[in-house]
């Protein structure tokens, strides 16, 4: 069963998921995060920083919604941080709220935290375990599970107050009863749907979010109902448990011996932090009262965090929590109290040392220098990331100074090798890029360049008119008299960046070879211009010498003929 849904379509390979998951429960495939379920603690947290948005919580809404429809028995278990996390001016409207979205009762999960108070100050008195962890947060259960197992005797054989209550509901109402458990938390999905040891005693779980969202789509405003009493008596201290040392408050309001030190640990880190001191040994004979989220419940993944209310909630759970112990009115026989655990931690196979050399020349890594372990990736040492690459879950990549250094690397090849200039500007005509064949025309170095305008070296107007119309200049034809140049300016407008950039293509060669080839072509008709004119001429002269001898010719043919006929 999948808590958390990963949306492909969405994912920007940021790896911020990754980065922020503890437990490293996320693995990379073709470019997409992946939840890594024997790893998972369904903390939910990156749910809350996943910038687009691309985990969202698998929601029972639609669930609960079809009981309701078809007037099915349903019975809300509020979770007591709802005090402060929702809008209203007395906590009986939410009660008058949720009877008008049609549950049956509204009643506090506090209810079912009272009696597993009573069994936490039992197991202290009995003070047969050295250490005792509470297990009221399933995320902090399957942390221990998956990977400390060796600390699972110190986890307290006890049920969370949802489970317990859960089967309360369902032992006095009767097993067809529906139970919806609304709360911040992510980890109680999977304790109440997928865990086969509790699965069964909670049908269905709500956000907080999930319930705003569902009331405005209702059109029921907190602010405007009538207040309503809950279904249950009040269960006074027991309310202390979302917030940060409350269940302690709570045990030693209703009894605790003094013979364990008690401890409040809040936040994954802390908290990872704790168990590895008491997995060397260094903690003993301790009740400890373990918070995954930071600040305990109220600050759980299921609260809108732009409202800023977990403090609003701390304090109002603060204010409103009689610090007495209420009476023992619901009681659940023990075997609906014992909680089992096992060890469900995955030993992957690691690669030898050879291997993880090989996998990191792969990606760059030749020697310790091009060890970065700059953590962008979401692994603390290139190291962690070959030995993940090794054991499937990243890919070679998500090294993001590789991919950058590859890219500048292209970039480089490019701005070195090509023959045409190349230089950006910003409307300040200050040069931001100036490449190595703009160093050679120009007879200025890159490292001078980037401290000049583009004005000290050649006419602007055309870049400047590109500038300010953003209408783009492709393959214009220009003199730069004074370097004694043709060339074809490309000059393109980056709206992104507001720049320019200007690639200038030298054609001074073929303008050279232009003018040469032209001036051929006139000797050449030249030539023969003249040929022509001399053949002229020849045949002119040719045609007067025939001209004169015809006319001899006839004169003494004639002067022939006259004498003939006078004779």
């Amino acid at each position: 069963m999948n808590v958390i849904n990963f949306q492909d379509a969405n994912c920007a390979h940021c790896y911020k998921c990754l980065r922020n998951c503890d437990v490293k429960a996320i693995r990379i495939k073709q470019g997409q995060a992946q939840i890594v379920t024997d790893m998972c603690i369904y903390c939910g947290h990156c749910m809350e920083i996943c910038p687009q948005e691309a985990k969202t919580f698998d929601s029972d809404l639609a669930y609960v919604k079809s009981l309701l429809y078809k007037k099915e028995r349903v019975v809300v278990s509020l979770d007591p941080s709802y005090r402060g996390l929702l809008d209203y001016e007395d906590s009986g409207q939410i009660v008058d709220a949720l009877l008008k979205l049609g549950f049956s009762q509204v009643r506090e999960t506090a209810e079912g935290a009272a009696i597993i108070t009573r069994e936490y100050v039992r197991l202290m008195k009995e003070g047969k375990m050295d250490n005792i962890i509470v297990t009221s947060c399933p995320a902090i259960v399957y942390l221990v599970e998956k990977h400390y197992p060796m600390l699972i005797p110190y986890l307290a054989p006890v049920v969370s107050p949802m489970i317990a209550h859960g089967r309360w509901i369902k032992d006095r109402m009767g097993q067809h009863t529906k139970v919806v458990f609304i709360g911040p938390c992510v980890a109680k999905k999977m304790e109440a749907e997928a865990d086969s040891r509790t699965r069964g005693c909670v049908d269905a779980v709500i956000e907080f979010n999930e319930l705003q969202k569902w009331l405005e789509e209702e059109g029921i405003d907190l602010k405007h109902c009538e207040s309503r009493p809950f279904a249950n008596q009040d269960p006074m201290v027991n309310q202390l448990y979302p917030i940060t040392n409350g269940i302690i408050r709570a045990v030693d309001v209703c009894g605790a011996p003094g013979t364990y030190k008690k401890l409040t640990v809040s936040s994954i880190k802390s908290c990872r932090e704790f168990l590895h001191s008491m997995k060397r040994g260094y903690i003993d004979h301790c009740f400890v009262e373990l918070n995954l989220c930071a600040g305990g419940c109220v600050n759980g993944p299921g609260v809108d965090k732009r409202r800023g209310f977990r403090f609003k909630a701390t304090m109002s759970i603060e204010n409103n929590a009689l610090l007495a112990a209420p009476p023992a009115y619901i009681t659940l026989p023990k075997e609906e109290l014992e909680r089992t655990y096992v060890p469900r931690q995955v030993v992957d196979k690691m690669p030898t040392e050879a291997e993880i050399k090989e996998i990191l020349k792969t990606i760059g890594k030749s020697n310790s220098t091009t060890e970065f372990n700059c953590g962008a990736c979401g692994y603390m040492t290139c190291r962690e990331k070959a030995i993940a690459i090794y054991q499937g879950k990243a890919e070679a990549a998500m090294c993001l100074i590789r991919s950058y250094e590859n890219a500048r690397s292209q970039a480089n090849v490019v701005m070195e090798t090509t023959p045409n200039l190349i230089f950006i500007f910003d409307k300040e005509m200050r040069i931001r890029e100036f490449n190595r064949r703009a160093e050679d025309v120009f007879h200025t170095s890159r490292q001078d360049a980037l401290r000049m305008y583009l004005f000290e070296l050649i006419d602007t107007k055309d870049f400047e008119e590109v500038y300010h119309t953003h209408e783009n200049k492709l393959r214009v034809k220009q003199k730069w008299e004074q370097y004694n140049m043709t060339v074809l300016e490309t000059i393109v407008y980056i709206p992104s960046s507001d720049r320019v950039l200007a690639i200038i293509e030298d054609v001074s060669a073929e303008e050279k070879q232009a003018e040469r080839m032209l001036e051929q072509k006139l000797n050449t008709v030249k030539l023969a211009q003249a040929v022509v004119e001399k053949q002229m001429t020849t045949a002119q002269e040719i045609a007067g010498l025939l001209g004169e001898t015809t006319a001899e010719t006839k004169a003494i043919l004639t002067k022939l003929r006259d004498t003939l006929l006078e004779s």
